[in-house]
């Protein structure tokens, strides 16, 4: 054979040895996303599973509906070692797992926290003033991860916290400023467009949140950020006066 053919010959079989590698590498891939789709999936079902079943959700309407104290005296008073103990523990250990999976990339915040967002605030904002209390008396840690992972939906479930703040305007605006935001009437949040928006900015009248659940570094005009996983940094902007506050994400 002349040496032409055996550099034939070595140029084939150097092409044919890059497509086999490109073709495993290609199917590790897959492989790698399916299992990461498969994990998701599982874990994701089971938190499901958790919370709602009978003796979590027993334990959360205690928390919303039973639970008498508004502190820490109040709570070591009416539930050291009773139901209310066990309700916090049991309650607010899921959703800082939840937190702490979210977090670290183990599942699809989108997969989960539209199913137990609402909840989860409407705990929060029960028992806000007694875990804060007793980080500061027994473990600074506690639910830091519940905490932390709250303002990832804000914009879902941010009606929920409206009531108490009775002097404020929520005006939410969604995929700003992109397109306008269609009214909507079931959900009781009044929806504008940005050109109606940008005219209250600019006359003081409104202010503008960027709730992305990542830092956005193109902010449109006149919108704050807060410290991000800071439900307080954000809630300071919404309540407390009578301008028109604005959420939009990216």
């Amino acid at each position: 054979m002349s040496t032409a053919n055996w550099q034939m010959v070595e140029a084939l079989a150097t092409v044919l040895s890059a497509m086999a590698i490109i073709a495993g590498s290609v199917f590790v891939v897959i492989e790698l996303r399916q299992a990461k789709t498969d994990r998701n999936f599982a874990i994701s079902s089971h938190l499901f599973e958790l919370w709602q079943s009978t003796d979590f959700q027993i334990d959360q309407l205690f928390l919303l509906h039973g639970l008498n104290a508004v502190d820490w005296d109040g709570f070591i008073g009416q539930g050291r070692g009773n139901q209310a103990e066990r309700a916090m523990h049991r309650v607010g250990g899921f959703y800082d797992r939840v937190g702490h999976l979210v977090l670290s990339g183990l599942i699809k915040q989108d997969d989960i926290l539209p199913t137990i967002g609402g909840d989860a605030v409407a705990v929060w904002t029960r028992i806000e003033p007694i875990v804060r209390a007793a980080r500061a008396k027994e473990n600074p840690y506690l639910f830091k991860n519940y905490e932390a992972v709250l303002p990832s939906c804000i914009e879902c479930y941010y009606p929920n916290l409206r009531p108490q703040a009775s002097t404020t305007t929520v005006t939410t605006v969604a995929s700003m400023p992109f397109e306008a935001a269609a009214a909507s009437p079931d959900d009781g949040v009044k929806r504008i467009e940005p050109r109606e928006l940008f005219a209250l900015v600019r006359d003081g009248k409104a202010v503008v949140l960027d709730v992305s659940a990542q830092d956005n570094p193109d902010l449109i005009a006149g919108a704050v950020r807060p410290r991000p996983n800071d439900l307080d940094g954000w809630l300071k902007y919404a309540t407390g006066h009578d301008r028109t506050v604005a959420l939009y994400c990216t």
